[in-house]
Parts: structure tokens; C-alpha cells; sequence
């Protein structure tokens, strides 16, 4: 029941509702001793955590998934179940664990010829590239998948290869390019009348209006980015879209409401214990308050420094050089 209650759940209700439920239906099935269903409610209950930025209880779930798979040769669920827990690595910003689990899903996908599953992968690998700031290797992955789901017709996984490769896309300065591949994410996303795909492919069409100079729009997308976040209950994502309206604030010379947003997002990531996500927020607030508090930002600065000190990819270390030149200046 739980199982079939999940698959039925509507991408616009908040996952944190069928916890209990699956939770439930878990206990049910190591009773009975169903190994098939307790893979399958573990692999939804990880997906459901990590929608919900429950992180720790999600790897929890997937790894226990994970075992139970390896000791009964389930190698297509084996493969599910790394590939979540690479999303959960993902979210919580190891990089390099991500890619392993990434890269050994894909793997397993292929030998099982599953390439749906496998240009996935790819796509979520692309992501991590791109989140360590190797944008090279992630519009090469994006590309490669977004390829592969057009030959698979499979709508979804198309929107979030194209978000990706929107969001890399802006990065490397092309912004024709990366409005026309996040306009055709969101019509997928509009389509499927999916709000979790909508909220969360706003944020990227907020960067890429507020990158443009359309600081109305950027700030009506980070909004219903933050409205429809806060009904899923995914307070991270939320948080986002707050750091996005800080900063098209802050490029229209509006310090103080810049600085208002970021407040609010850094005290979600200091709670939900997000050290990167925290450290970039600390960096634009201190921007934000530099003007009339300079011994504020000093502090802000300061802790992002502590913050970001356990992280070695080209991103971080790009925010810890232009953050040690503040503090020297």
C-alpha cells in the first residue's frame, strides 16, 4: 500500500506527508520478511528524505537499500539506490563521492541496458562537474544526456538536462544560450504540471533574468520559486530562491533589502547545518553590509572563511581567494 501510495503521490504534494506512511509499510514488510518491498519502500523513503533535505536519514535508507540489493543480486535497484545516494552526496556538497556513485550507476545501468537510466546518471554527473566549477566536463555531460533523452522521448529527464546545461550556459557567458534551453526546461515543467520541477528550474531562470538586467522578472521567478519550495517542504531550496531575490536586490543598489534576504537564507542553511550553502551566504551578506557596517562583513567574511575551509574544488577555492582579498583589503 505505501509503495502504490508513493507512486501515486502527486509531484506537487509535500513528500514529508508520506514519510509515516512508508515508514509504516517498511516496518510491515521487515515483519514479513519481503525483501523485494523493503528495497523498494527504503529507495522511496531515501528519495522522499532528500526531497524533504532530510540528507542523513535519506543515506540511511539508501544504504540500507543498497546492502539488501548486493546480498539478492538486484543489480537494477543496486543501481537506483547509488544513483540516489550520489543525490544526496550531491546536495550536501561532496563532490567527490557523488561522481563515484554516479559513475558506477551508469555502469550498472549499461549493463543492465537500461540507457534511460544511464543518460540519467550522466546528466547527474554533469551536474557535479558543473557544482565543482569544471564547466568544460559539465556541458559535455549535459549535452550527451540531453542527446539521450531526446532519442528516448522522455520528457523530464530532457527539462533537467536543459537546466543544466542553461545553468552552465550562463556561466560561460552565454546567455542566448542558456535562456533558450531554461524557456524549453520550463515549458517541460509547465507541461507536466510539476512543481518541484518548476520551483526548482525558477531559481536557474531568475539567474539567468537577473544576469540580464530583468531584475522584475528574476525577482518573480526567485518568488514563486520560494512559494512553491515552501509547499513542498524543502526549506533549502527556499532559502535559494531568497539568495536569488538578495542578490537582484543588490544589483539594483537596494543594499539593505539584499541584505534582509540573505539573513533569512543564511539562518536556514546555519540550521539545516548546510556549511557550503552558509558560507556562500555569508560572503553576500558581507557585501550587502560592507557599505554601512564594515566590521559586520569583516565577521561574515570571517566565518565563511572557517566554512569553507574542508572544501578543495575549483569553486570553493575561487570564493576562499576573493574572500581572503576582502579580508586583506
Amino acid at each position: 500500500m505505501a509503495h502504490t501510495l508513493w507512486n501515486a503521490w502527486p509531484p506537487s504534494a509535500a513528500v514529508t506527508d508520506w514519510l509515516g506512511i512508508g515508514q509504516a509499510g517498511l516496518d510491515s514488510a521487515e515483519r514479513e520478511a519481503d525483501g523485494a518491498a523493503q528495497i523498494g519502500l527504503l529507495i522511496n523513503l531515501g528519495m522522499a528524505a532528500r526531497s524533504a533535505n532530510r540528507l542523513d536519514e535519506g543515506l540511511r535508507s539508501l544504504t540500507k537499500a543498497l546492502d539488501l540489493c548486493r546480498g539478492s543480486g538486484n543489480r537494477l535497484d543496486e543501481a537506483h539506490a547509488l544513483n540516489l545516494i550520489g543525490l544526496v552526496h550531491l546536495r550536501a556538497r561532496r563532490l567527490e563521492p557523488a561522481a563515484e556513485c554516479f559513475e558506477a550507476a551508469a555502469a550498472l545501468f549499461r549493463a543492465e541496458d537500461n540507457p534511460r537510466w544511464a543518460a540519467s546518471a550522466l546528466s547527474n554527473a554533469g551536474s557535479t562537474h558543473r557544482d565543482a566549477g569544471r564547466l568544460a566536463e559539465a556541458s559535455a555531460a549535459a549535452e550527451a544526456a540531453l542527446t539521450a533523452h531526446r532519442e528516448l522521448d522522455n520528457h523530464q529527464s530532457v527539462g533537467n538536462a536543459l537546466r543544466l546545461l542553461a545553468a552552465v550556459r550562463l556561466e560561460e557567458g552565454d546567455t542566448d544560450g542558456a535562456r533558450r534551453a531554461i524557456e524549453e526546461a520550463m515549458e517541460i515543467a509547465l507541461s507536466l504540471r510539476n512543481h518541484r520541477l518548476e520551483g526548482f528550474w525558477s531559481l536557474t531562470l531568475g539567474d539567468i533574468h537577473r544576469a540580464t538586467g530583468a531584475h522584475a522578472d528574476a525577482l518573480a521567478a526567485y518568488q514563486r520559486s520560494a512559494m512553491l519550495h515552501r509547499r513542498l517542504g524543502d526549506r533549502s531550496r527556499e532559502a535559494l530562491a531568497w539568495r536569488g531575490a538578495g542578490q537582484t536586490y543588490a544589483a539594483m543598489g537596494r543594499a539593505e533589502e539584499a541584505a534582509d534576504f540573505h539573513r533569512q537564507a543564511a539562518a536556514v542553511h546555519d540550521e539545516l547545518g548546510d556549511t557550503w550553502e552558509l558560507a556562500v551566504e555569508l560572503d553576500l551578506l558581507a557585501v550587502a553590509v560592507r557599505g554601512e557596517d564594515p566590521a559586520a562583513a569583516r565577521a561574515h567574511w570571517e566565518r565563511a572563511l572557517t566554512l569553507i575551509a574542508p572544501y578543495t574544488d575549483l569553486r570553493a577555492e575561487s570564493v576562499r581567494v576573493r574572500v581572503e582579498a576582502e579580508l586583506a583589503g
